[in-house]
């Protein structure tokens, strides 16, 4: 019987040591945000799911929670900002008027439930414009800075592979192609795309895409926990340079409010030299 066993539990920790070894070799620690204004020649963009890791039905952000919301993207001061997994469409309002200095935004229900995305922004967005991609809605905003630089913002939420893997990679593939088809000379696409983009694996839609665009979270590590990175930043012209300094991924208590479960997504926040 103690052969019977032990056997069995030898196998089973080598199996366990194995997955630990394999995930470390590719681990890359993820890189902090330390908050800082912002120079007058760069552009400081962020995306966040503000939704929860729960057994409940509603995932999406709840109102108690919008100050505390609120107050995070005061911290990091970014220029825009894109969110996913609100609760409705009116909450993105009622984060702007808690944010510090003028704000605009756009925001739509995704077409899954009632979630919704949004896209807040201190420079004033000029033109807004919403679009279908993979059985889910996009947003674009065309934004001009004080420089005089054109602006063309995308942001998505890619539907979970467990949905479908080709209408992940097809919401994923749209909104680049309509980032395609935009003239202002700044295209970044940008929000939770449910897509495991890991740099050191041979992945031929990583390669597809980055032939065209950079990626501005390449150097921040794992954006998401488990050693994954499924939140992403993607930009063109190519050779547009990211800040390192002024970009990381901003840590956030396991709760913020009385609310179930816990924030599993973390804000991402890139900063761009114009």
């Amino acid at each position: 019987m103690k052969r019977f066993i032990k056997k069995p539990l030898t196998w089973i920790t080598l199996t366990v040591t194995t997955v630990v070894l394999t995930m470390c070799a590719h681990w890359r620690p993820a890189k902090r945000f330390d908050p800082a204004p912002p120079q007058a020649n760069q552009l400081r963009v962020a995306t966040w799911n503000v939704g929860y890791f729960a057994a409940t039905s509603n995932k999406n952000l709840r109102d108690v929670d919008i100050e505390r919301v609120a107050n995070t993207i005061n911290t990091i001061q970014p220029d825009v900002i894109v969110l996913q997994e609100l609760g409705k469409v009116e909450q993105a309002d009622a984060i702007i008027k808690q944010l510090n200095g003028q704000w605009w935004h756009h925001a739509i229900k995704t077409g899954h439930g009632e979630q919704a995305i949004a896209i807040l922004s201190g420079i004033e967005i000029v033109d807004i414009e919403s679009f279908e991609n993979g059985g889910r809605m996009g947003l674009g905003a065309t934004l001009t800075t004080t420089q005089g630089k054109d602006i063309y913002l995308v942001g998505v939420h890619s539907p979970h592979p467990a949905r479908g893997i080709k209408e992940n990679k097809n919401s994923i593939t749209q909104s680049l192609q309509h980032a395609d088809k935009q003239s202002q000379s700044i295209r970044i696409i940008t929000g939770d795309m449910n897509y495991n983009f890991d740099p050191e694996t041979e992945d031929d839609f990583y390669q597809e895409i980055t032939e065209t665009y950079g990626d501005g979270t390449i150097q921040l590590g794992e954006t998401y926990y488990a050693h994954t990175r499924i939140d992403h930043m993607f930009h063109y012209p190519k050779n547009l340079k990211v800040d390192l300094g002024q970009s990381g991924i901003v840590d956030l208590p396991i709760r913020f409010t009385k609310v179930p479960g816990f924030r599993d997504h973390r804000p991402i926040v890139v900063t761009y030299e114009l």
